[in-house]
């Protein structure tokens, strides 16, 4: 960073923090670093993008490589003695227990290009199959739940632009207010329902908030998915000519009535039949879920019933409407899409299959094995 503000005193980026990225602008002021956002017309800035730089000013910021020594004491070192001694440590490791005694956990906080170099470090440099990243948490329940539905792992599928022009838009587990408050301003001009056990800032903006008792949030979305049946508020010809497998979705929600999930969730049946008549209703309608909806046992499951009940009633692939997934961190798809996962290799290519192996192997220089 500093060396290009040291080129140009301005440079051009965007905020980190969450998947939003704001563009902002950086100006270097000599002994620190002032930000503002990129349009200041068309976009803003949250506290944590305007306070962004004053990690650089923190007092306990580490500022060079520290080694533990025999004392248990940390002393600074210099940067090729601290790489030489990982190096070291690593290369004994392998030697002694094999490659796969070493692991290598990423971020979704990393660039695409950060992705791809740690997957192919762990996988070629160390030759160890233990690597995975913080996102196995916080969002592949939903990056299963797509891949099943759609053949594609896409948190948001469309512009966060197009959510400006919605009238109604049912957010499953997500607190856009407090966590990404630049959001709110593509999602004040819809008639928000918010599926949220706590009364967050974003369900006091809400036309009609759900609150179900905590860990009951698939039950409520199979009472939502029921209801669209039994209402009759199907897109008949848009799941005749676009979907597959409606009849084995509604035998998983059927026994799902408006009155037993009541009892389970405490969301009234009439809070919830309002919820899919609105949604039925809207030319522009969005079904969106969060971290709430996705960190269950049963997180896969949960995201696959609003998505059901999204394919049920025709949003997705259509101007205007469609499902999508709030990612939480700056990059939690690019972590995914470039092989920082155990299961994948860049490019969505699962290691299980053969000519995914092969392909990635010829680009390494490698043996597929």
């Amino acid at each position: 960073m500093s060396a290009d503000l040291a080129a140009a005193p301005e440079a051009a980026t965007h905020c980190a923090y969450c998947a939003l990225q704001c563009p902002t602008v950086l100006r270097d002021e000599g002994d620190t670093v002032a930000v503002r956002p990129a349009d200041p017309d068309g976009g803003g800035l949250c506290q944590k993008g305007w306070t962004a730089p004053a990690v650089l000013r923190a007092p306990d910021r580490l500022r060079t490589p520290l080694v533990r020594g025999p004392d248990g004491r940390l002393t600074p070192t210099d940067w090729d003695s601290a790489l030489d001694l990982v190096a070291g440590r690593l290369a004994r490791l392998r030697g002694e227990h094999g490659a796969d005694a070493v692991g290598v956990f990423g971020s979704g906080g990393l660039t695409n290009e950060k992705a791809y170099l740690l997957g192919k470090f762990a996988r070629v440099a160390l030759g160890t199959s233990r690597i995975d990243y913080n996102g196995r948490f916080c969002m592949s329940s939903a990056a299963a739940a797509g891949n099943a539905a759609f053949g594609l792992d896409r948190g948001l599928p469309f512009p966060v632009a197009d959510l400006g022009r919605a009238e109604v838009i049912l957010l499953a587990g997500a607190n856009p207010a407090e966590t990404m408050p630049p959001l709110m301003r593509h999602l004040n001009r819809a008639r928000l329902v918010v599926i949220d056990p706590r009364r967050t800032r974003t369900a006091e903006l809400a036309a009609l908030h759900l609150q179900p008792v905590p860990g009951t949030d698939l039950a409520l979305a199979l009472g939502l998915f029921h209801l669209a049946v039994t209402e009759g508020l199907l897109d008949e010809a848009y799941l005749a000519e676009r979907t597959t497998g409606f009849d084995e979705a509604w035998r998983r929600a059927v026994a799902w009535w408006p009155e037993r999930v009541e009892g389970i969730t405490g969301v009234p049946v009439a809070d919830m039949r309002e919820a899919v008549r609105m949604l039925a209703g809207a030319d522009r309608r969005y079904v969106l879920t969060g971290r709430g909806a996705e960190q269950h046992s049963k997180g896969t499951d949960t995201v696959s019933a609003f998505v059901n009940l999204s394919l049920a009633l025709g949003l997705p692939g259509r101007p205007g409407s469609g499902y999508g997934c709030l990612t939480g961190q700056g990059n939690g798809q690019g972590g995914r899409e470039h092989g920082q996962k155990a299961d994948q290799l860049p490019g969505y290519r699962m290691i299980t299959d053969p000519a995914a192996r092969a392909h990635v192997a010829g680009v390494w220089g490698v043996e597929p094995d």
